[in-house]
């Protein structure tokens, strides 16, 4: 495991249990169980600190000033052109059986069009009509789109922006409210070394949550669905409230690795709870019913498969390996990775040609984030070079920290080595398995990368098999109730 200066495990054992000595979830603020909301943001924040060594991502980032200024002249072109598409309003479209919370994270498929990978495979073999919401991503929206109905949270967003504006529909906490979040926040610091404000953050969660639950009920009298289907529940809490609220079946489908150290579904120790959680959860395979406690019946927890890996691994079945290292990286550690994969390139008697795949969150900003990966003689691969999968089908080995892409390409038979990074921790059951091998410096992975024999991996057990059917067949019995 990571020899930082702790290890996720250890801050995730020190952070449940700061929780559950503190006995945080069943606390309210404004009548609002606040901690279930927060708590994902929070740990991210000590993990980024903690095992990161910085509060923010590496450089690259406009000053506050300039920051601001380029959101609000997005919003105002975001908020100009929705008077123009009527079509995109949630709050004026019609009856529809699914309504389905997608993934604004896009991804751009061969065929030119910007495609929901989670949702759009399924949605229109379903026996039920559709309709998709979508919120942007930094301000934009991914265009053209695949999904068929497809409406833009842009216009809720304007008017929970001009309630902001006008400084009406805020929450007000009571002083005692405010005592308790200042103590957590002081035993916070105490505990973690962090500062956090508790006090401002719980207020714009609960204040947000406040000025957009009325809208949210509305587009759901709208619509009226039988089942709402959200791909990553942390971060849509309001949605889930608005329909709990209105006793309507809230499906999950996974999106990530989940690991019981992932604070958005990991609720293992007594008296945890998420009030705002789905109903139902649909995972990629067994691995993952089993890999966590979650805050819902086991029953209500069902493998269904990715339909996306599943699709593209038939695609590329027949290409062959070559002599390839891929680097799969995240936005957390991309700064020490990325030094990794330059000092592994430098070593003169490794024959292999080295391709740095990017998180969509590193594409804009790499050239000033990473200049050495700039500088170097690695091919750097974003969302318009080749696609993930092609390159998981010709590379031998992958090398990485934690990503569910690491699954994906043990799943396409591809050597994978795993650096001792900040992280780790989460692929813990490959190491445990043999089917990964965790490496510290670039010069060990001489000493493995040319081994004949190598475990193979289980695929199915990550990925289940016919997963546009299972998904179909999951939501349908859902709706009907059996």
């Amino acid at each position: 495991m990571s020899k930082s200066r702790q290890s996720l495990k250890s801050l995730y054992n020190r952070f449940t249990k700061f929780e559950q000595d503190l006995g945080i979830f069943d606390r309210k603020i404004d009548d609002v169980y606040f901690w279930e909301r927060i708590r994902f943001r929070v740990f991210q924040r000590i993990f980024q600190k903690t095992l990161i060594d910085q509060d923010e991502a590496p450089g690259g980032e406009p000053s506050p000033r300039e920051k601001r200024l380029g959101n609000y002249f997005l919003k105002f072109r975001n908020y100009f052109l929705a008077f123009f598409r009527f079509k995109r309003n949630p709050l004026l479209a019609k009856q529809h059986d699914v309504l389905i919370l997608s993934h604004s994270r896009r991804k751009l498929q061969e065929d030119g069009v910007w495609w929901d990978i989670y949702t759009d495979y399924f949605e229109d073999k379903l026996d039920y009509s559709t309709i998709s919401l979508e919120s942007d991503l930094f301000l934009k929206y991914r265009k053209p789109a695949k999904t068929t109905d497809l409406l833009y949270t842009t216009y809720v967003d304007f008017l929970v922006d001009m309630k902001k504006y006008l400084k009406i529909h805020r929450v007000k906490f009571t002083d005692e409210e405010i005592i308790y979040l200042r103590k957590l926040s002081q035993s916070i610091k105490t505990k973690f070394k962090l500062s956090i404000d508790l006090v401002s953050l719980t207020y714009h969660i609960l204040t947000r949550r406040k000025r957009s639950l009325p809208y949210l009920l509305k587009i759901l009298n709208r619509i009226k669905p039988k089942a709402v289907v959200v791909v990553c529940s942390y971060g849509k809490e309001d949605y889930i409230e608005a329909c709990k609220i209105q006793q309507i079946p809230v499906i999950e489908l996974q999106h990530g690795v989940i690991t019981k150290y992932h604070t958005g579904y990991s609720y293992e120790k007594k008296g945890f709870k998420k009030y705002t959680f789905p109903d139902y959860l649909l995972t990629f395979g067994e691995y993952w019913k089993d890999s966590v406690t979650y805050p819902i019946e086991k029953d209500k927890i069902i493998s269904v498969g990715y339909p996306e890996f599943e699709h593209k691994k038939k695609r590329y079945k027949n290409i062959k390996k070559k002599k390839q290292i891929l680097f799969i990286s995240q936005k957390t550690i991309g700064e020490r990775l990325s030094k990794f994969a330059v000092e592994l390139s430098k070593i003169k008697n490794l024959n292999y040609k080295i391709i740095y795949k990017l998180h969509p969150f590193e594409v804009f900003t790499w050239y000033e984030d990473y200049p050495w990966l700039a500088e170097s003689k690695i091919e750097i691969a974003d969302h318009k070079g080749k696609h993930l999968y092609k390159l998981f089908a010709e590379s031998d080995v992958q090398i990485g920290v934690y990503s569910t892409a690491l699954f994906e390409g043990l799943s396409f038979g591809v050597k994978t080595f795993l650096v001792d990074l900040p992280g780790i921790d989460y692929m813990e059951d490959l190491l445990e398995w043999n089917v990964a091998i965790q490496i510290k410096r670039p010069k060990e992975l001489l000493n493995y990368i040319e081994a004949e024999r190598w475990e193979k991996c289980d695929s199915e057990r990550f990925f289940m098999s016919n997963s546009v059917v299972n998904i179909s067949n999951a939501i349908n019995k859902i709706i009907e109730g059996k």
